[in-house]
């Protein structure tokens, strides 16, 4: 049976099984809307803010390094990052059976007057 989702964004809910969730939205249209929803989680925030210092490609396993945060972890902030906007997938590389994303920070932050202050990364722009 379905019901109606009545929780706002990122509040707890019960999932199936009984396991709370966070609420997920669908994508934002406003990129003011999309910046809060991000940056409301601290790790997002933190690898926001190292893939726009970088000015270039990384990846969630160059990017574990300097959160000191499991790869699996780190990658599914990375998809959350990109599915909203703020980092776009520019590469791929077979690496050991494996096959590695690298993303770099898209014009997001720019276009939120507030974005840069909220990141902690003063007036300069990219």
């Amino acid at each position: 049976m379905d019901h109606p989702r009545t929780e706002a964004v990122g509040e707890l809910r019960r999932l199936p099984g009984g396991v709370r969730g966070i609420a997920m939205p669908a994508k934002f249209t406003d990129p003011n809307d999309a910046l809060l929803f991000l940056l409301r989680h601290p790790l997002r925030k933190r690898l926001l803010r190292l893939c726009v210092e970088a000015r270039e490609t990384r990846s969630p396993k160059e990017l574990t390094i300097p959160v000191n945060v499991d790869i699996s972890i780190v990658g599914y902030h990375v998809r959350v990052l990109a599915e909203h906007g703020a980092v776009a997938l520019v590469e791929t590389k077979q690496r050991r059976g494996a096959v590695e994303h690298f993303y770099r920070a898209t014009a997001l932050v720019d276009e939120v007057p507030w974005a840069r202050a909220a990141l902690g990364l003063g007036d300069e722009a990219a």
